[in-house]
């Protein structure tokens, strides 16, 4: 199951209702989040918290979204700015865009299209992970699929990669982590890189 609990999200929106939906559904799926109807109240956040992903409407009164994205970036430029527009507007979409935004989405949005483009972000940032005993489940799951592709038993396998079966059947069954090396070991013994292996995980 992917984690996403840490991954702490910023929404900035003039309308209290979009604010009030839009955080609810990131909460729902288990974003940390923290929403803002006024420009400089979500600016002076962005000082004191280490946001991963900036969710901005680009029509506000008293600050606009493409100066927000632009001041918000200035304070971190590590925060993945995701812009809202009701008006889909050539121009201050590239804007945003060459001010750092990574995306844009059109209002009105359903909670899908929302979800999918903060994922999206996300996985390009690297924040979203398996949980370990799940990893070590899909791990194992994907060694004895490749195993039995190749008509190997646990012995055969283990005379080539030089672990013990019970080492082997372990973490088959995702009981224990394996380590790297042990990884290594089980690819090769597989005639896969381990990149191969375990990639997509």
């Amino acid at each position: 199951m992917a984690v996403r609990h840490h991954i702490k999200v910023l929404v900035v929106d003039d309308d209290p209702q979009v604010c009030k939906t839009v955080g609810k559904i990131l909460q729902e799926n288990n974003y940390q989040v923290q929403t803002y109807t006024q420009p400089r109240q979500a600016l002076q956040a962005v000082r004191k918290t280490p946001f991963d992903i900036a969710l901005i409407d680009i029509k506000m009164p008293d600050v606009n979204g493409v100066e927000l994205v632009e001041k918000i970036r200035g304070e971190d430029d590590r925060v993945a700015a995701l812009v809202m527009t009701a008006f889909p507007d050539v121009q201050s979409a590239a804007e945003t865009m060459r001010l750092g935004a990574r995306d844009y989405i059109t209002k009105p949005f359903s909670a899908e299209q929302l979800l999918a483009a903060i994922e999206r972000i996300a996985q390009e940032l690297g924040l979203i992970y398996t949980n370990e005993h799940e990893l070590n489940r899909l791990i194992g799951q994907r060694i004895r699929q490749e195993r039995l592709k190749q008509s190997l038993t646990l012995r055969q396998l283990s005379e080539r990669s030089e672990l013990t079966t019970s080492q082997l059947s372990q973490v088959e069954l995702g009981k224990n982590a394996a380590s790297v090396w042990a990884l290594a070991r089980i690819s090769g013994a597989l005639g896969k890189q381990l990149c191969e292996l375990i990639g997509g995980l």
